[in-house]
């Protein structure tokens, strides 16, 4: 399980995802509209479980492939079917 953003600002650059300049690692007080891929990243990542050490990675690859016309709109479920990966069931 992942904690704190900060934690995610390596797995999204390495993956292309904008992210705010100077993260506090303990809050998720960014501009959610600025850099909307990092908010879902966050979203959906902080407190699920991993179901694998390295899976924060992998998720961060997809969703960096979501378009910025659907990272608003993106449901969970076409998440996990473009491939991220959570330990917990999603709908």
């Amino acid at each position: 399980m992942i904690a704190f953003p900060g934690i995610l600002v390596q797995p999204a650059l390495v993956a292309g995802i904008p992210v705010p300049q100077g993260i506090n690692v303990n809050t998720d007080d960014f501009d959610r509209e600025e850099f909307p891929h990092f908010a879902v990243f966050c979203t959906v990542q902080l407190g699920a479980p991993l179901p694998y050490p390295q899976a924060h990675w992998d998720n961060a690859e997809v969703i960096a492939k979501i378009p910025a016309n659907k990272i608003k709109t993106i449901t969970s479920s076409e998440l996990v079917e473009m491939g991220f990966q959570t330990g917990f069931p999603i709908p």
